[in-house]
């Protein structure tokens, strides 16, 4: 399982930074809507199984043009995007009328997978526009996933003290605070190579911010995954499960990253 994970987060890592560094940067939002389609597949495929292909498409296309707006960098667009994709899913719901209590379940279970998925993980795409906005993602891919591997590690050899037994009964207080050290030595590494924006202390607190966020991303999904009884997202990637569980901490360590930047430029 170690080797798999090993060899896969690798893999993904190398085709991330060849289309980062040698691509325009229209193919970011090719990569972006690709894995925003995966991911928002298995999503809806966990919490609405009953749902046909043709919805589930319109659920899919309706999340694909959340990232092309933010791309673009347009508030209009991307306010305009949201309403549409809101207003769709709603109107959709509102023909078919039947069961009150499990119509507005599913209708929130839909609509959360446009702001959960396709708005959260296009903030990257809103970095990328910024100036230094390619400094700024690689820093957050880095700390993000250096402390998710760290509090992996940490947890699975030293973990004691679970976090929550009823939500992730493997996810404890060691590997919660391995986690952290890993984004703190991470976000040191980027500050020394290839991210001199930020100093010594502007760099420990943006390490644990990232770092608290992307363990509350990872819990939110673990939160989806029980409520469901589900124990992976998919199987696409080995040793990682679907890809909502390999992006799980980016939904939300993405954002927070990008508010930090606009805040401090």
């Amino acid at each position: 399982m170690l080797q798999q994970r090993l060899a896969t987060a690798a893999i993904l890592i190398a085709v991330f930074v060849l289309i980062f560094l040698f691509f325009p940067k229209w193919w970011l939002c090719v990569v972006a809507v690709g894995v925003i389609g995966l991911a928002s597949w298995e999503y809806y495929q966990m919490v609405l199984p009953k749902k046909g292909l043709g919805e589930r498409l319109f659920y899919l296309l309706l999340g694909a043009i959340v990232p092309v707006a933010m791309c673009s960098g347009d508030l209009s667009s991307i306010t305009g995007t949201l309403f549409i994709s809101f207003f769709g899913i709603a109107s959709l719901y509102l023909l078919r009328i039947s069961n009150l209590k499990e119509q507005f379940r599913d209708l929130a279970c839909a609509l959360m997978g446009i702001l959960y998925v396709s708005f959260l993980l296009s903030h990257l795409l809103l970095i990328r526009n910024m100036n230094g906005g390619k400094s700024w993602i690689f820093m957050i891919l880095i700390v993000t996933y250096i402390g998710d591997g760290a509090a992996y590690f940490v947890g699975s050899n030293l973990g004691k003290h679970r976090i929550s037994p009823l939500l992730s009964p493997k996810k404890t207080v060691e590997g919660a605070i391995g986690g952290l050290l890993g984004a703190i030595l991470a976000i040191y590494a980027c500050t020394y190579t290839f991210f001199s924006q930020i100093n010594g202390s502007q760099a420990l607190w943006i390490a644990l911010v990232l770092g608290i966020s992307g363990q509350i991303g990872d819990m939110v999904e673990s939160l989806i995954k029980r409520s469901v009884d589900v124990k992976d997202s998919g199987n696409l990637l080995p040793g990682h499960g679907g890809i909502l569980d390999r992006i799980d901490s980016i939904l939300f360590a993405g954002p927070m990253g990008y508010y930090i930047a606009q805040w401090m430029i």
